[in-house]
C-alpha cells in the first residue's frame, strides 16, 4: 500500500514537471525605433508571436500627413508587408530596415534599431478622440538624452503633435505624461508603453 502511495506520488511529480517543461513563457517582444530617411517621421516597430505593430510618426512639417499605424502578420524571418489607408511598409529579413510606399507611389526608407535594454525608449500609445494618439521615444544619433516625438489624432482627420510635460529621465511602468494644444485650450494624456513585459 505504501509503495503504490510512493509510486502514485512520483507519477505525479512526474506529470507535473512535464507539464512545467512545456508550458514556457513567450519570448518578449522586440521593440526597435528609427527613421524615415528624408523625412522627419520617426518610426517604432513592436514584433512578437508573429504579428507586428509599425507606428510612423510625423514631425513638424509631416505629423498630419505622415502619421500613421500599421498592424498585421510578421515572417519567421522578421520581413513583412502591411497596409494602412492606402500606404504600404514592407520590411526586409530581420526587420531593420525596409520601404514605405505611398498612395500616390513614393518611396521612402526607413531604417530602425533595437531599442536600448533598461531604457525609456520604445513605444507609447493613448486612445483619446475616437483614434490612437502614439509616441517614439528614442536617443537621436549623439545625444545624451532621449527625445519623445508623438502625434494627438481625432475623428475627422485632426492632428496636433504632443509634447511630454517632464523630462524623460527615466521609465515610469505608468508610462508618460504629455500634453497637447486644441483650438488654445491643453490636454493632458498619459501614453502608455506597448510591447514592455
Amino acid at each position: 500500500m505504501k509503495t503504490a502511495r510512493v509510486l502514485a506520488t512520483g507519477m505525479l511529480c512526474a506529470l507535473l514537471c512535464a507539464a512545467c517543461a512545456a508550458y514556457s513563457e513567450p519570448a518578449p517582444p522586440e521593440i526597435s525605433v528609427g527613421a524615415v530617411d528624408g523625412t522627419d517621421a520617426v518610426i517604432a516597430v513592436v514584433r512578437g508571436e508573429g504579428a507586428v505593430t509599425l507606428y510612423v510618426c510625423g514631425g513638424a512639417s509631416t505629423y498630419a500627413t505622415m502619421t500613421r499605424w500599421f498592424e498585421g502578420p510578421e515572417d519567421p524571418s522578421g520581413a513583412f508587408s502591411i497596409e494602412s489607408a492606402g500606404w504600404t511598409a514592407t520590411a526586409d529579413p530581420g526587420g531593420e530596415s525596409g520601404q514605405l510606399r505611398t498612395p500616390d507611389g513614393a518611396e521612402l526608407a526607413f531604417h530602425a534599431r533595437p531599442a536600448a535594454r533598461g531604457s525609456i525608449e520604445g513605444l507609447y500609445a493613448a486612445d483619446d478622440g475616437g483614434c490612437r494618439t502614439g509616441a517614439v521615444v528614442f536617443t537621436p544619433e549623439g545625444a545624451e538624452s532621449p527625445a519623445l516625438q508623438g502625434t494627438w489624432c481625432a475623428v475627422g482627420d485632426r492632428f496636433a503633435q504632443v509634447t511630454p510635460l517632464r523630462p524623460l529621465s527615466a521609465l515610469d511602468r505608468r508610462g508618460i505624461q504629455v500634453q497637447v494644444e486644441l483650438d488654445g485650450a491643453r490636454k493632458n494624456l498619459l501614453v502608455t508603453p506597448l510591447g514592455r513585459p
